[in-house]
């Protein structure tokens, strides 16, 4: 299995995870409430050691605070929380398998609207081309037999091409190769496929080919 690029990996592979942590500090009886937030608090993460401001830089946020009156000054209770984020692997193979998974998705979408696309300007390609040289003879859904000759509705590609061809090598002749060969000498391979891209077309979808693969099945 190809891996794929490690940078990928590096912004995918691990899912980050927010995780509150949350601790309690207080100050008995502190009398100026200008000091409070440079004074080192008691209990939880402070333990006498760190002020409000020290836990700020530490990354921790006030959610909380708490101030109550005494006779000597004022009770201060703050609820601190830091948020943490967790690095969790994923398993490497699932992942990119998964990731595989819908870049074949993609690719297969993506051939799938050229195919359509392509398929679409053959077919608008060859309409024009058919309604000028062929469709007073072969009728507006390729259906009619004009003389002797074949609906051009039931000739797969193969048929079709070779029948052109061979009228304008003069080796085909029903009756009517003196008014094909001006159209065979006149239509070159690319009007070919086009001209019989836009007969498929006139079918009932349910009798529709793939004129795409087999044209290419054909060329093999």
């Amino acid at each position: 299995m190809k891996f794929l690029p490690s940078l990928i990996f590096t912004s995918i592979l691990t899912l980050s995870l927010a995780q509150a942590q949350t601790t309690m500090c207080f100050k008995e009886n502190h009398k100026s409430i200008s000091t409070i937030e440079t004074t080192s608090l008691n209990g939880g993460e402070c333990q006498n050691q760190k002020s409000v401001q020290d836990m700020k830089k530490e990354g921790w946020s006030v959610a909380d605070i708490d101030i109550s009156k005494t006779e000597n000054g004022s009770n201060y209770i703050y609820i601190f929380k830091k948020e943490e984020l967790v690095l969790s692997s994923v398993n490497e193979k699932a992942l990119e398998e998964k990731i595989l998974q819908r870049l074949e998705e993609r690719k297969t979408l993506e051939l799938a609207t050229k195919k359509k696309e392509v398929k679409m300007r053959m077919s608008k390609d060859g309409k024009k081309l058919y309604i000028n040289k062929c469709q007073s003879c072969h009728g507006e859904k390729a259906n009619e037999i004009y003389g002797t000759s074949r609906a051009l509705s039931e000739l797969n590609f193969f048929d079709f091409k070779t029948t052109l061809r061979d009228y304008g090598l003069g080796e085909y002749d029903r009756g009517q190769a003196f008014v094909m060969l001006p159209y065979a000498n006149l239509m070159d391979s690319r009007d070919i496929k086009n001209v019989y891209s836009y007969i498929n077309s006139l079918k009932p979808k349910e009798n529709q080919k793939d004129t795409q693969k087999e044209i290419i099945e054909e060329a093999k």
